[in-house]
């Protein structure tokens, strides 16, 4: 049994070599690994704002690791390209371990992402479906998610999808035909098409965690 995990907020910044400052909502108090929830936000946003969101739908039971992005002149970030994206994540989680140790779960994450994120999620979920077994994505665009992509995701590992569609998002329109292509890839797929709300606002951030226990269902870590 470890020490209970201990700071002066649950939310934390985490210094990434080359990126600047993530944020980290910590499961505080934990006295046992925890897993933890990889986090790519939009274009116009702040990563202090999906931790929130996932701290609450996950129950502040993991640590969620929100990559900062790239800087702009409004003091929000937006998104460097696919790679540097990549980049930061692959920094950003041995900057977790480095930081919490023992307290930081082994195995598989969850990746979530929001609008223009969901397409380098994807992109990063190919490199390690195994690692990144469950994916949630909201509001982006899902043309990245051909058969072939579906079946190299199936074939390798990935396990569970969640999609989330908000009423103005255009990934509705995508949304039914995908949901196909996952099942017939034998992948554990729900999709969320709530009648109101948007991104990540308090109406879809609850419906998001009514799904949680599916998203991580049978994980041990989670409990």
């Amino acid at each position: 049994m470890l020490p209970p995990l201990a700071a002066p907020s649950w939310l934390a910044a985490l210094d990434v070599p080359g990126f600047g400052e993530a944020r980290v909502a910590l499961p505080l108090g934990s006295r046992k690994p925890r897993p933890i929830v990889a986090v790519i936000h939009g274009d116009d946003d702040r990563p202090e704002w999906p931790c929130g969101s996932y701290h609450h739908a996950s129950s502040a039971r993991a640590f969620v690791l929100c990559l900062r992005g790239v800087p702009r002149d409004d003091g929000r970030f937006g998104l460097g390209d696919p790679a540097a994206t990549r980049a930061e994540l692959r920094a950003a989680l041995p900057a977790l371990k480095a930081r919490y140790g023992d307290h930081v779960a082994s195995g598989p994450i969850v990746l979530a992402a929001t609008g223009p994120g969901v397409e380098r999620a994807i992109s990063v979920a190919l490199e390690e479906p195994k690692f990144f077994a469950a994916l949630v994505l909201v509001d982006g665009s899902l043309a990245q998610l051909s058969s072939g992509v579906i079946e190299r995701y199936a074939r390798g590992g990935g396990k569970r999808v969640l999609l989330v569609c908000t009423p103005d998002s255009a990934c509705r329109a995508e949304a039914v035909e995908r949901l196909l292509a996952l099942k017939r890839a034998r992948l554990d797929v729900h999709l969320l098409e709530p009648p109101h709300g948007f991104g990540l606002d308090g109406e879809i951030t609850a419906a998001i965690r009514k799904e949680w226990a599916w998203l991580v269902g049978g994980d041990a870590r989670w409990q």
